[in-house]
């Protein structure tokens, strides 16, 4: 579990070094990321923020304590829901 929760971490922080930056003046817009694993529900999120990274981080959170839900998973489980939450679809 501990390792899961690392992996997550060190997923959240690097995402800011691999999105787009946006100027510091730049005006809130609202986001939207639609997280689907290859079977199940497809968990949408939607949030208003300055900058692209900011709000991926946060979805990618979300996205996270969605799919793991409040319970202990494998770590073979937690790579695939960590791998779910970095790669949101696009329709």
């Amino acid at each position: 579990m501990k390792k899961v929760f690392l992996a997550a971490l060190l997923v959240v922080s690097v995402l800011p070094c691999l999105s787009h930056a946006a100027p510091a003046s730049a005006t809130a817009q609202i986001y939207h990321f639609d997280f689907k694993p290859l079977h199940g529900d497809t968990f949408s999120y939607e949030i208003q923020s300055g900058a692209h990274d900011e709000a991926f981080k946060k979805a990618a959170d979300a996205c996270f304590n969605h799919f793991k839900a409040g319970r202990h998973i494998s770590m073979d489980e937690g790579q695939d829901i960590i791998d779910i939450c970095v790669n949101p679809r696009k329709y």
